[in-house]
């Protein structure tokens, strides 16, 4: 069946919805079942049926889906197990006496996030410094952006991450449907130079943290974490339930609480790594490529959990019972997590049964001229990884379009796959519905739309200067695209820091 302009419906409208409601879950139920309304001949009882069976269900029976929500779930119990055994304040205790500043605090948790290269640093990096960024009065919003423009960004450049091999497989697919002789893997390390986006994004936020450059609802949400200490706002919805903890009096915090739970956190990781990655057969470098990732961690916030739990049961601030049962309780608390991911795949599959990808590519296909492919392909990219919350669906829709256009125009590879990496990524950062949004709303416990308010306003920055940088490339040579898109993004960076200090009382960022 061919639905044209009627497949922008269902991920606009659960899109509309969260952003005036903030209902994440509900908005995006409806979004599912309107697309599956329109699927089933518009009959909304059996569109509400399909929802469920059709939709909710497969994406949870996926494998990779139902890994990532196992690893989500263990997530929610080291994130409170190592709060309420006081392993997060322990840390927070001793890294504040060099960690002492906002600024600090902020410049630690980027520097931090290459340390992850392998994966997104998302989960586990907020789990370690949200106690230390709460403690110097970081907003979570504030965090949340750090993360998230750390996360995907930078994963989707590591080699050794599972961007990498997915990357670098969808290249390998069309340089052999186009009897290339180009290396897959060499094409990817020459793409990264042209994934502007996610270059600019990590460049950016590293900025605006050492300029104070907060604009719009993040200077207010910063504001407010200063002035009164309350990093969330009154109204906000923490993806992470949280309440006040309680120790004994006198209670005294050691580091080897919180050091601990870490070392075999890492430790499991990277053996896990090592074993399902081969490195006997693969050598170093290519156990990462091979390694399942997502059990990798999964193991290690576990191991890091039981760590966490005998410590605390060792020095009789819990029982065994006791223990489990805040383990367990973190869980909970974090149920919400895994129901609005399957909604987002939901979604995400209803886009890609309507053929989203496809009408938009076609919409504008058929009138580009040459030098605005890598600009368009970037702009296309990102309307769909807005639409669907998907940045690896628009790696795995665009790239079959864009490297045959590439070579039919006889346009840089690199450039053109830089493009379609730059797109996802950037309408990723843009959309309440994106799978990587929501992981970075979840380890920086914040509300998740206010997450994407706040961020939006940088990423769209990082995007228009991203998308000039692309028509620069395509109208002259790929590294002066680089050069414009490094020139505008920190004039507009200096103009717009300038004009915020002159408009706003400015926020002390070596508080």
């Amino acid at each position: 069946m061919e639905f044209g302009a009627l497949a922008i419906l269902p991920p606009l409208i659960a899109i509309v919805i969260a952003l005036l409601s903030k209902q994440t879950i509900l908005s995006l139920f409806i979004g599912v079942w309107a697309g599956a309304t329109i699927i089933n001949s518009w009959n909304p009882l059996t569109g509400f049926a399909k929802s469920i069976s059709d939709y909710m269900v497969p994406s949870i029976a996926d494998p990779w889906n139902a890994a990532l929500l196992i690893l989500v779930s263990l997530a929610g119990g080291f994130i409170h197990i190592l709060r309420v055994t006081g392993a997060a304040q322990a840390f927070a205790q001793v890294a504040t006496k060099k960690v002492n500043t906002r600024r600090k605090a902020q410049n630690m948790t980027w520097g931090s996030a290459l340390l992850f290269s392998y994966t997104e640093p998302v989960l586990i990096l907020g789990t370690i410094m949200r106690p230390l960024t709460d403690k110097l009065h970081v907003s979570r919003v504030k965090l949340a952006y750090i993360l998230d423009s750390m996360g995907a960004s930078l994963a989707s450049m590591s080699p050794i991450s599972s961007y990498g091999p997915f990357i670098t497989g969808l290249l390998a697919t069309q340089i052999t449907a186009l009897s290339l002789t180009d290396n897959p893997w060499s094409l990817f390390i020459q793409m990264i130079p042209y994934n502007f986006y996610g270059l600019f994004a990590m460049i950016g936020v590293l900025y605006v943290i050492n300029t104070g450059l907060d604009i719009g609802p993040m200077y207010h949400a910063e504001k407010r974490a200063i002035e009164t200490g309350e990093v969330i706002g009154k109204n906000d919805k923490p993806l992470v339930a949280e309440k006040g903890d309680e120790f004994p009096e006198g209670y005294e915090f050691k580091f080897y609480q919180f050091l601990v739970p870490m070392l075999l956190l890492f430790v499991t990781i990277f053996t896990v790594i090592f074993w399902t990655g081969n490195i006997a057969e693969n050598g170093f470098r290519g156990s990462f490529i091979n390694a399942n990732i997502v059990l990798a961690i999964s193991c290690g916030f576990l191991v890091g959990s039981i760590g966490a739990g005998v410590i605390s049961v060792a020095s009789k601030l819990h029982s065994i019972k006791t223990a489990f049962d805040e383990w367990t309780q973190g869980i909970i608390n974090l149920m919400i997590v895994p129901m609005i991911l399957v909604m987002a795949w939901s979604i995400g599959k209803i886009a890609g049964e309507m053929e989203l990808g496809a009408y938009m590519s076609q919409l504008v296909g058929d009138y580009l001229p040459s030098f605005t492919v890598p600009a368009l392909i970037f702009l296309l990219g990102s309307l769909i990884a807005f639409a669907t919350g998907s940045s690896w669906g628009v790696f795995a829709i665009m790239m079959p379009i864009a490297i045959p256009m590439a070579v039919a125009m006889d346009i840089n590879l690199a450039l053109v796959a830089g493009a379609v990496i730059s797109g996802g990524l950037f309408g990723d950062h843009c959309s309440p519905i994106s799978d990587t949004t929501i992981l970075a709303s979840t380890g920086a416990a914040c509300d998740h739309i206010e997450h994407v308010r706040t961020q939006l306003p940088y990423a769209i920055l990082i995007g228009i200067c991203s998308f000039i940088g692309f028509l620069v490339s395509g109208a002259t040579i790929g590294w002066l695209g680089i050069v414009a898109t490094a020139a505008t993004t920190f004039t507009a960076l200096y103009l717009l820091n300038k004009k915020a200090k002159n408009a706003q009382n400015p926020i002390n960022i070596n508080m």
